[in-house]
């Protein structure tokens, strides 16, 4: 574990001694600065998880040192430290931004649970972030990972086997198939679980942006650089880092990220500082990387960095077995969004989207459900409710045994529903169905359901 770097800063050295020694007893990185200006000074050149400063100082005093680290680096944590103890000075403090004022003489025990509450109440704060960047990138409804079809255990054995592992994977499958939602399942599951998950897409942001993103910068390295920024690589530390769509990265970071891989060291941009790392690359990718890199758009060495481990996602066409389940997830998720009691899908419906090959996997199906879940006037979602394509689609020209299956089972599973929402009146059942007498007790038969 990366120990926390602390700066104390006093005109008094004995103190700052003092402080240090107890500090680095307890497992910090210390550095000291005897007035305001070297304090300043080292946090324009290091970077710091908390600053202990004492306020009376010549010069530049304890605000001065405060106002400047705020600007400096933004989420580092101030606690203020004087001997002229007041309600006042307290007060101002809290108020220019200080986390927490102590006073002197200390008390050792009192100082090591102050720093320890404040180190981890940053640490969780931190995580709490890069959390909510994620869920935000991701729907509501994407919570776990839904599937029981034969391509889909493959899946989950698979995922299974690497989860312990340390190997970098990639993870490869159609746009829309769940591969960040695999990546992710991969990290809650495994040994870094309490760590950091950072998640970014090499497709979405600019090429001059994407640099900055992932190693991070010094502050005046580039125009907009007003401040040392912590990249991405850095923030996944101990943790996982996700590269969506790496088939996306440009050439020169290539380079870079195959440095990183070999030694686990990298260099902000306009730094030269070699931090060094340690996370768990999880690449995912819709494009085929071994034709690119015989193009000459991919580096062959990168390629075999990331691609230890492949976990290939199948596309929803080859699991149709899993799309009734899906829809059933799918529904009590949109019902709760959208304040409705929806309870299923009609029969010709069903016939539809299962007969439907989905070109955009899962998010497609998803948008669909969504979409008939808010036109729905009733209780059951039926083909009018979906878009042209599905009541155009010819449903007799799919002969697949996994999409007869899928049928034969949701259709036993409405009927029955049919059947004891009627109590077992099989003429009412019948009407509820829309068939007759005669038809349903063939289907009784053929789905081989008994009814009294």
């Amino acid at each position: 574990m990366q120990r926390a770097n602390i700066l104390v800063v006093d005109d008094e050295k004995d103190i700052c001694k003092a402080l240090s020694i107890l500090l680095s007893k307890e497992g910090y990185a210390v550095r000291e600065a005897y007035n305001g200006e070297e304090a300043l000074e080292l946090l324009a050149k290091e970077n710091f998880d908390l600053v202990m400063t004492d306020i009376k100082m010549e010069k530049k005093d304890g605000f001065e040192v405060l106002r400047e680290a705020q600007k400096i680096s933004p989420g580092t944590p101030v606690i203020m430290m004087t001997a002229f103890a007041s309600v006042g000075s307290a007060v101002e403090a809290m108020r220019a931004g200080a986390v927490d004022y102590i006073t002197k003489p200390f008390i050792n025990d009192e100082i090591r649970l102050t720093i320890r509450r404040i180190l981890e109440s940053n640490r969780l704060q931190m995580e709490n972030l890069i959390l909510r960047q994620e869920l935000s990138q991701r729907p509501a409804a994407f919570s776990n990972i839904v599937g029981s079809s034969d391509a889909m255990q493959k899946v989950f054995v698979m995922m299974e086997k690497v989860i312990p592992s340390k190997s970098n994977i990639l993870i490869t499958g159609e746009s829309g198939t769940g591969k960040g939602l695999v990546a992710q399942a991969i990290h809650e599951a495994g040994p870094r679980k309490d760590k950091p998950f950072i998640s970014i897409n090499c497709g979405a942001i600019p090429e001059n942006l994407l640099e900055s993103e992932l190693f991070g910068h010094k502050k005046g390295s580039f125009t907009s650089a007003v401040e040392d920024k912590k990249g991405l690589i850095t923030m996944a530390n101990g943790g996982s880092l996700f590269l969506d769509e790496i088939g996306e990265l440009p050439s020169a970071l290539q380079v870079k990220l195959l440095h990183i891989i070999q030694t686990r060291e990298l260099t902000p941009v306009g730094d030269t500082r070699v931090i060094t790392v340690d996370v768990r690359i999880i690449a995912a990718t819709n494009a085929d990387l071994t034709q690119r890199v015989k193009e000459g758009r991919f580096r062959e060495d990168l390629y075999y960095r990331l691609n230890v481990i492949e976990l290939k996602m199948p596309p929803l066409r080859d699991r149709r077995d899993d799309i009734p389940v899906l829809i059933k997830h799918y529904l009590d998720a949109f019902n709760k969004e959208a304040g409705k009691a929806i309870k299923d899908v009609d029969y010709e419906a069903m016939q539809s989207m299962l007969a439907y090959d989905w070109p955009g996997n899962i998010r497609e199906l998803r948008n669909t459900l969504e979409r008939a879940v808010v036109l729905a006037d009733g209780e059951v979602i039926t083909i009018h409710d979906l878009t042209d394509k599905f009541r155009t689609l010819d449903v007799e020209g799919v002969s697949t045994s996994s999409l007869r299956q899928a049928l034969d089972d949701f259709e036993r599973d409405y009927v029955k529903r049919s059947l004891a929402e009627s109590k077992g009146n099989k003429e009412a059942t019948a009407a509820k169905l829309g068939i007759d007498l005669a038809t349903l007790y063939r289907k009784l038969k053929k789905l081989k359901i008994e009814a009294t």
